[in-house]
């Protein structure tokens, strides 16, 4: 039995639950607003809060109960389904007590809760203390509401009618009260809770209530109701660009000019202006005549912008050329955007890798530059079946690799390129070693068809083609080295040869069975999404070349399990790639129709912090 160390436990193709989940919670904050010329009586921390007018004609004061509830237990990209508070009245006035209508408002900013305790004589309250929110003030002394009494949406969220009487009042759900715990779980920043109003038209109106630190006691019990939507329930397809050559790549630049960049296998770039929605006609980059496109595995098959491509305008490709005679090679070189035209490059290279290939497949080709500033480059097992050329756990060869280089390095140490004019970062598996290329991350791939950063936890996946059995998505987390993914020794988690070692093997977190065309045979790595809707959020999309279906993976905890989304397979034709536009946006390539499609979900997310995402 060959070892097999496993990274996570592995889920093939489940689909998600749905299940409606209902969740209770007590006020984390709460204080009663006493209007008071001075502005400085609070009840902070006391055991009741009160609502409506209190005092006889001509001696009349208003209170105002605030509450804020800590929603954020409940899961990112949650549908709130329903909302209801219940508040439990304790006390009536004495005095020929009148009834009215209790309204709950959205507070539009921040408030404290002090140590103020007016205890026996909550009614009137104390002097406020640091913090303490009162008629005038969010946060006593210093911060004042915009409006004595408070900062509140003037329409009410919901409303109950109440008597005189002693009884619970219930704000059953409303539309505007799913919208206030929604807005919540979206953005949390946004959460600043609700006040409570009674009648402020009548005296003796007024109500006291059970207060948060009412142990063991009614306190104000909020209710809430979600789901967790299927990622794909408000997905759709929308074509950007046509009229393409076997697109295989799609990638944005970095440097503010909301453009896509598709790579064309035959060898050209195009450049696409995603705030138009044009395709320019003249290419960004012709190099139709310097690459190998003669086989479906090979051509122009990677591109990736330096990450201060803005200000040296270099940018880098991957492609199979014929040096003739003799193998093929694989090379990776820098060109640069010229300077008098942005939508146009230069065409002279500077070539900073070679290797040969073995046969006519499995190239890889994918490059990304990660958060460190190095480039990433993915390379097949040089080609044929079962690795034939025993290239993936050679450590003295390139193929069946992640490597990572240093561009703006000096070539130094066990180069297995040729003509290296890169150098090494630290960190690599088999640096200053003896035996090993000094450019391998990670080793033990087959052919590795697109892998991705997450933008936000940059986080590795890597879509690996397998051979008969089994397609398998590899992942490593931030910073990771010296993983070794297990082929051939293992397709998927099935045992393939037993012939070859294969030190520490690392499981792959999703696998799905290999069928055969028009059926499953050739898995696309894609991403994890950090778009702007919310139903995807954090969920990493991959598909299939040949059934051209797509899919998306979660996980709870170290276990994933991934859903079709089914509306894409009669849509597409042949999926290649998946690429982002500078926004995070989702893009998918159809190579034989020749479209580019935006991966549009259109539920809306406010998410604080979006445009620090570092999405290449």
């Amino acid at each position: 039995m060959l070892p097999y160390r496993f990274l996570f436990i592995l889920l093939v193709v489940l689909p998600f639950a749905a299940n409606a989940v209902q969740v209770q919670f007590q006020p984390d904050r709460d204080a009663s607003l006493y209007e008071d010329l001075e502005g400085d009586v609070a009840n902070g921390s006391g055991s009741y809060l009160f609502f409506g007018k209190v005092g006889s004609a001509g001696n009349e004061e208003l209170r105002r109960a605030l509450m804020h509830f800590d929603v954020s237990s409940i899961p990112d990209g949650a549908r709130i389904e329903s909302v209801q508070l219940q508040v439990e009245v304790n006390q009536i006035p004495m005095t020929s007590g009148a009834g009215g209508l209790a309204t709950l408002h959205r507070v539009l900013d921040s408030w404290g809760e002090g140590a103020s305790d007016a205890f026996g004589n909550e009614g009137t309250g104390t002097t406020a203390q640091s913090d303490d929110a009162t008629w005038q003030h969010r946060f006593y002394s210093d911060t004042d509401w915009v409006q004595d009494g408070g900062d509140f949406t003037p329409a009410p969220s919901a409303s109950v009618g109440y008597a005189v009487a002693y009884e619970t009042l219930t704000f059953a759900s409303t539309s505007a009260l799913v919208a206030d715990v929604q807005s919540w779980v979206n953005d949390p920043v946004t959460n600043h809770g609700w006040i409570l109003l009674g009648n402020e038209s009548l005296a003796y109106s007024a109500r006291r209530i059970y207060a948060r630190e009412s142990v063991g006691q009614a306190v104000p019990l909020l209710t809430v109701d979600y789901v967790i939507p299927s990622p794909t329930d408000n997905l759709s397809l929308t074509p950007v660009a046509t009229g393409l050559d076997e697109p295989v790549g799609i990638v944005n630049a970095g440097d503010g000019s909301d453009r896509l960049f598709i790579v064309e296998r035959s060898g050209f770039i195009r450049i696409l202006d995603t705030t138009t929605g044009t395709k320019l006609s003249t290419p960004y980059l012709d190099l139709s005549t310097v690459v190998d496109a003669s086989q479906p595995e090979q051509g122009l098959l990677g591109l990736a912008f330096h990450p201060d491509f803005a200000s040296n305008r270099q940018f880098y490709v991957y492609y199979i050329r014929d040096p003739g005679p003799g193998a093929d090679r694989s090379v990776v070189a820098m060109y640069q955007q010229s300077v008098g035209d942005p939508n146009v490059a230069a065409t002279t290279p500077t070539v900073l890798m070679e290797f040969n290939q073995d046969s006519t497949n499995h190239n890889g080709g994918d490059l990304h530059f990660g958060a460190d500033g190095y480039l990433y480059i993915a390379s097949g097992d040089g080609g044929g079946g079962n690795d034939t050329y025993n290239n993936a756990q050679n450590v003295d060869t390139l193929k069946g690799k992640i490597l990572r280089i240093d561009v703006d390095g000096s070539p130094s140490g066990e180069l297995c390129g040729l003509s290296p004019a890169y150098g090494i970062p630290p960190g690599n598996a088999f640096p200053g070693a003896s035996d090993g290329c000094d450019e391998i991350l990670h080793m033990g791939l087959r052919n590795p068809w697109r892998f991705s950063f997450d933008a936000q936890t940059e986080e590795l996946f890597i879509g690996d083609v397998g051979q008969g059995g089994w397609e398998e998505i590899d992942y490593a987390v931030a910073g990771a080295s010296s993983q070794n993914f297990g082929w051939p020794c293992f397709e998927g988690t099935s045992e393939f040869r037993d012939d070859v070692v294969c030190p520490d093997p690392v499981a792959p977190i999703i696998e799905y069975q290999r069928l055969g065309f028009p059926n499953e045979c050739s898995v696309v790595g894609g991403y994890v999404y950090r778009g702007p809707g919310a139903g995807l959020q954090g969920y990493y999309v991959f598909g299939d070349y040949c059934s051209a279906r797509i899919w998306v993976a979660g996980r709870d905890g170290n276990t994933w399990s991934t859903e079709e989304w089914t509306a894409a397979s009669g849509v597409l034709n042949s999926i290649t790639a998946f690429g982002q536009d500078e926004h995070c946006a989702l893009y998918v390539a159809d190579s034989d129709a020749g479209i580019i499609y935006r991966i549009d979900d259109t539920e809306g997310f406010n998410r604080s912090g979006f445009e620090a995402l570092r999405c290449q």
